[in-house]
Formats: structure tokens, sequence, C-alpha cells
């Protein structure tokens, strides 16, 4: 299987690179009786793993297509460093066959069990083709649910792949070993199998190899070697550096000692600009510094982010010109100090002229002046007290506009005026004694609507006081007597209409409406006869035979479906008729002839074997281009999945190119007979699912 993995992933599906890989799964059936345990023990171990920096694909209680997404998740991480695969729940086999079972499994026999999981070896197959250090554990989890014909519960033989550890254990075991076991750094996989003995190892690869790589560890520097450079460092002189570098050339501060010379020596009268910059080793801090001085002389007004761009160059260059310097874009050590100090004096300038605009505005002890002094210094050191002050006169502002309007609407006299207060003061400070107002006068108005309703006694009074009041106190009594009211009325009208439509949906109405009514039972016993003709004509549908739609016929007095019946009979037997025709001549014409009468007749497969034995077709032109492994991947897929494509040797004979016209047309694909980009993608999901 893992040959035809890699011979489909080859057909042009691309696998991005990805980080360390974990598949985490843990199911419980649906129908289980007897354990819970599987997702809750798995689950403590996602958080560790999340931690030790392994890429999640987790799902806990995944039904069979969720697991089928993440083994497609699976193979397109393409895994090259560690990769670790852990299931717990319910596992069933066949000989060597085992399949990891999802929630909505329920019972299941060996011919359904392919399509409500994912097969233990698939699995085994991506691990093993990947360059991956790969860890499979297994944890089987009898979940007490009857199987079908030709299962077992637990797993079967397993074929482990070269470079593959495989081991097996409680759904408690595999969690523990995960969490803990597994990510010990340095620690070789064979010690760590060994301290977990409620596991079972199946195949250990490389035993004396850490699964998790042990940190690795800063040398020591000797005691001479850091004495003397402790010693040189202090004087901090080109000539200490250069002698620390003789006595160790490749000592542990060798970079430093050589940083340092750089920039303790003045640049060469034969740098660049750019290369005297360079010289400097401006950190990030160090150039957003500069982009501050710049900035705050109005040379630059872009992010300070320590990156520098157009923007920081051109402001450089603006500096430079206004300062009478060589206009290059590139600082040297002398400009730095100067731009700093400018920077420092301008800041100060500002600082004062923010003081003495902060006074000049009466140091925030009214609106006018604060609003002044934000709109010149939003920023301002004064700009947090201007921002509180202002907020709090506001606040009293709206105090007073609350009161004011309270007054203006009536002091919640009447319901507009308690409206209008609380469409513009929802939290006002009246805005409680405004609801509780309100809902005593609506609470009036409601007491009158239902007495009203309850003098008239009719459909429309009743209707009238739910639309006013679908939620208040008598709704209930009133549909109550609105559904009495509308039953004696319109009864014997729904039930004419329900006969006249004869369907489960009319006659589900009339119930819906009557529920007691006097066709009630006559409405019920009708719905159980559609339902009884509805399931024996699919039953007849599903066998598609003559004595089939016969025995549907012979079983109801007047079935419904009687005319499709007799149709299908007369076209099964046409396509019998004209099959044994073209059967007795035997020839290319016949056979065609049958397949132009009958393109998806009960013998086109049989007409088209034949058409291929009388007269062999010329290869198909057109399709993508395969070296011979994808051909043989191709024609053991094709022979995987039920389509006989002769010999999986690659050579593409005329029963090979037969298969793939049943494979497309049988799958609603485009019948090309060549394998087109739509067939080989097609062929690569449905050989994952099915192997």
């Amino acid at each position: 299987m893992k040959s035809f993995v890699k011979a489909l992933l080859l057909m042009g599906v691309a696998m991005p690179a990805g980080a360390d890989t974990a598949l985490v799964v843990g199911t419980v059936d649906a129908a289980s009786t007897t354990s819970y345990g599987a997702p809750r023990y798995l689950g403590t171990a996602l958080t560790p793993l999340d931690q030790a920096g392994f890429e999640l694909i987790s799902a806990l209680d995944a039904d069979a297509a969720t697991l089928r997404q993440l083994v497609t998740r699976l193979v397109t991480a393409d895994e090259q460093e560690a990769l670790v695969i852990a299931l717990s729940g319910r596992f069933v086999s066949h000989g060597g066959l085992s399949w990891f079972l999802g929630r909505d499994a329920g019972q299941q026999d060996l011919g359904s069990v392919s399509g409500a999981g994912i097969p233990v070896q698939l699995l085994m197959d991506i691990a093993g083709a990947s360059p991956a250090r790969a860890v499979i554990l297994l944890a089987p989890e009898d979940q007490g649910i009857a199987l079908g014909a030709g299962l077992e519960n637990g797993l079967g033989p397993l074929e482990v792949p070269e470079g593959v550890t495989l081991a097996t254990g409680h759904p408690a075991s595999v969690a523990r070993f995960l969490r803990s076991g597994l990510l010990e750094p340095g620690r070789p996989l064979r010690d760590v199998l060994a301290a977990s003995p409620d596991l079972t190892v199946v195949a250990l690869a490389d035993p004396f190899v850490p699964f998790v790589p042990a940190p690795v560890v800063t040398p020591v520097v000797p005691a001479d070697e850091q004495a003397y450079w402790d010693a040189m460092s202090t004087l901090d002189n080109v000539f200490a550096y250069r002698a620390y570098l003789n006595r160790y050339p490749g000592g542990y501060y060798a970079a430093q000692a050589q940083a340092r010379i750089a920039a303790l020596e003045p640049p060469a009268p034969q740098l660049t600009p750019e290369e005297a910059e360079n010289a400097l080793g401006l950190s990030r801090e160090d150039k957003r510094d500069i982009q501050r001085d710049l900035a705050v002389l109005g040379y630059y007004n872009s992010g300070i982010d320590g990156l520098f761009g157009p923007g920081t160059r051109g402001g450089i260059r603006q500096w430079q010109q206004a300062n009478g310097l060589q206009v290059t874009g590139y600082l040297d050590a002398a400009q730095v100090t100067r731009l700093s100090d400018q920077g420092d004096v301008r800041r100060e300038e500002i600082r004062a002229q923010d003081l003495a605009y902060w006074n000049q505005t009466g140091q925030g002890n009214d609106e006018a002046g604060l609003r002044a002094y934000l709109n010149r210094y939003p920023n301002g050191q004064f700009a947090q007290l201007a921002r509180q002050r202002l907020d709090a006169i506001e606040a009293e502002q709206e105090r007073q506009a609350d009161i004011a309007y309270w007054n203006q609407t009536g002091r919640g006299q009447d319901e507009a005026g308690l409206r209008a207060y609380l469409g513009r003061y929802p939290n006002g400070e009246f805005s409680q004694l405004a609801r509780q107002r309100l809902n005593t006068i609506l609470a009036q108005q409601e007491s009158q609507a239902w007495q009203l309703a309850q003098a008239r006694d009719t459909i429309q009074g009743y209707r009238a006081y739910l639309n006013d009041y679908p939620n208040g106190p008598h709704a209930a009594q009133a549909r109550q007597r609105l559904a009495q009211l509308q039953q004696a009325a319109g009864e014997p009208a729904a039930w004419q209409q329900a006969q006249a439509r004869d369907t489960l949906n009319s006659y589900q109405a009339y119930l819906d409406a009557y529920p007691n009514g006097a066709h009630a039972a006559e409405a019920r016993a009708l719905m159980r006869a559609i339902r009884d003709d509805d399931r024996a004509w699919n039953l007849a549908e599903s066998t598609d035979t003559i004595q089939g739609y016969r025995n549907y016929l012979n079983a109801f007095p007047t079935p419904r479906h009687r005319q499709e019946a007799l149709d299908r009979i007369s076209q099964i037997q046409a396509d019998e008729q004209a099959w044994q025709q073209a059967q007795a001549a035997d020839t290319v014409q016949a056979y065609r002839s049958y397949l132009n009468r009958f393109p998806n007749g009960r013998h086109a497969a049989e007409a088209q074997q034949r058409i291929d034995a009388l007269a062999p077709p010329q290869p198909p032109q057109g399709g993508i281009p395969l070296n011979l492994g994808q051909r043989v991947a191709t024609e053991r897929a094709l022979s995987n999945l039920g389509f006989d494509p002769g010999p999986a040797d690659g050579t593409f004979t005329a029963q090979t190119y037969a298969a793939l016209r049943a494979y497309q047309q049988a799958r609603g694909l485009p019948v090309t007979g060549v394998v087109d980009a739509v067939t080989a993608a097609a062929l690569l999901v449905e050989g994952m699912a099915n192997n």
C-alpha cells in the first residue's frame, strides 16, 4: 500500500512543509454501552504536545467523515522531522486488516466497515513513507457494541514499515506516555519505552536515538580565557581586544572583540557612506532613536520601526542638507551624536512650549481651555489630566441635559413622554422610574384589551388581542379560545382539501390543525397506507426487476405508483429483448445498436466488453503523462475499487482503458478512457479512503 500512496501523490498533489506533527484522535461510539474513556484520556496529552512545539491534528469523538479529513491534513503536512500518531477508541479487524472507527459507526460488518472509519495500515504506510521519526500509539477500547459478520473487536496483525515505532496499550497508558516519557528531551526511545511496562512494543526503530533531541548546551568558557577577556574588555580599547584575539583567535568572545575593534577604530578613508554607517553596528533600537530625532526635528513622519527605508533615508538627506553636511542619506558616528543632541534640544523646547500653553489656557480650569490645549497637544504632558477633567465636565453637562429632558417630557406622567425619555436616555437618571410607570400603563391597556376580546368572543377579536400582546398574561387563554373557534369554522374545508391532495403532507397538515378532529383516525390510517405503498415501491425500485414490480402491483388494490411500475416493466422487457437480439447476432454493430437504444441499460457494460473483444479499440488520446510507477499505481487503484484493468504491470491494454471508462461512468466523470487530472484526483481520494 505504501508504494500505492507514494505513486498517487506524485500525480500532482502539492505537499507543503510543516513543523513537528501529532495526529491525536480519541473516540467513543454514540452507541457505546461500556466505556467513555478514550477521548478523556487522550485529551490530557494535547496541551503537553502543543507546548513541546507539535502542530496538532486532533479531534475528540470524530465521525468517519472527520477522520478522513484528518488523514488528508496529515498527508498534506509533509512532516520531515518528528511524527506522532495516537489513536484511542474502537478498533475492529478481519485477518490482516484493521480499522479505527468513528463515533457514528455503530454496528458494522465486513461489507460496510470501510466507510465507517480509516484503515490502520494506511496510517502505517503514511508514517513509513515520511522521512520523519515516526511513533504510532494505538489504544483499543471495548465499547460494548455487537459486530456483524466477518469482523472481530480489536487489532489484527499489523505490517509495520521500516523506520516506524509501534506500541499498544490502554488509553490511560498511551496518554501518560504521550504526556511525559515520549517528550523527555535527550532520552533514547528504548529507555522511555522500557520505563512504560504497561505498553506493548510491536516495533522499535532507532532505539538509541531520542525522539525529542536534547537541548543545546551553552559552551563553558575556560577560566583563564574568561579572566583574560574580563581584563581586556575593562580596558575597552583596540590594543586590548587585539591582544585577546592574538591569544585566543578562535575564542568564545572573538566576534565581540572584532565588533568592538570595528566600533572603536575610525572608519578607513576609503569606506563609502553606507559602509561607514554599517560599521557603527546600529541596533534596531538605535535606529528607532534616530527616527525619533528626525521626527521631532520635522524631517520624518512615518512609523518608528527601526527599519531604514526610503522615508528614513529621505529624512536623513534633508537633515544633512539643512546642517550643511554632505548629502548621502547615511550617517557616521559624529552625525548620529549631532542629530541626537539636536533632537534632545527640540524635545526640551516642545516640552517648554507645552507647559507654557497649559498655563496660557488656564491650567485646565475650564472647558474652553481644556479643548484648546488638547487640540494643540493631543499627546502632551498634560493630555491625560486634560481628558479626565473634560470627561467630568461633559458628564455633568449630560446629567443636566438628562434632568432637563425629563422635565420637558412631563416628568413621566403619560405614555408618550415616558417613551420619548427612554428613547433618548435608556440608561438615564430616571430610566428605572420611567420603565416602572410605563409598565403600569401598558398593563392597564392590556387588561382592557383582554376584557374587550372576551366580550366580543370572535376570531377577529382574539387575533386583535394577540397581535397587540403576543406575550401578554392572557395570551395562552386567547390562543386556546381562538383555536376552538377556528376549529369549529374550518375543519370540514380542511378535510376536503387534505383528501383532494391525498399526500402525507396534506393529511399531516390536517392533523396539525385538528389533532382531535372528526377525521383524525381516518387521516392517520390513510397516512399509514401511503407509507406502506411508498416502502413497497422503494423496495421494487431497489430490486429493479420485473418480478419486483409485479409483486408491488399485486400487493395493493390501487397502487399509487401503478403506471410507473408498468412503464418500468415494459422498459426492462424491451432492454432484455434488445440484449438477446444483440447476443444472437454477436457483432460489433449489434452491440452498438443495443448501446444506442440503452446507453445505461442493464447489459451496457457487457455490451461494451463484447465490443472491445470483437474490435479492440485504439488507445484513447489525451490524458496526463504517467511514468511506469504511476501507471502501476493506477492499475492497482482500479483493481482495489472493483474495476478489473488486467495485470498491474504498467502496460495499459484495451482491458485497462475499458476499466477506466467503467470507473469514470460509475463516478459521474467525463468518460474519456484516459487518466486525466479529474480522474487522477478521484483515484487518489478513493484510494486513501478504501485502502
